[in-house]
């Protein structure tokens, strides 16, 4: 890894340190009062109890211990400029069935920014960007 390789590394640990240490399960989350989780950088991430009893009521309760939260949107240049990635079975199912996409669950799934902008206005506290390179 080069000098600039470096730099670039530790621009991106910083724009994710907003990112959750531990992501925790709908399952956990319910039980609270007030929900949330402790980030990289030390500050506390409230989720929405309202946003937790929606995507419940979507959710099979077999499986809310599988749906972590927040779901990560994972900004990549894999995909390109305006798409990003969501991970996990339960939590691509999830994403499917709120914006009414035709596309299939699997291990992930890739969205398109109209897609995004409106999962972010539907569980704004739920959700968080993460930003990922390969270099």
């Amino acid at each position: 890894m080069d000098a600039v390789d470096g730099v670039f590394k530790k621009l991106v640990q910083t724009m994710n340190r907003s990112l959750p240490e531990r992501r925790r399960s709908l399952e956990e989350l319910m039980r609270e009062s007030e929900p949330s989780l402790k980030s990289r950088n030390g500050s506390t991430i409230s989720i929405d109890k309202k946003e937790l009893e929606m995507i419940a009521a979507i959710v099979p309760k077999y499986q809310w211990n599988r749906l972590m939260l927040p779901i990560i949107i994972e900004m990549t240049p894999d995909f390109g400029a305006n798409a990003a990635r969501i991970r996990g079975e339960v939590e691509c199912s999830l994403v499917i069935k709120l914006l009414e996409l035709k596309k299939s669950a699997d291990k992930f799934i890739v969205l398109y920014m109209h897609e995004i902008k409106g999962l972010r206005r539907m569980l704004p506290t739920a959700t968080q960007y993460g930003f990922y390179v390969s270099l």
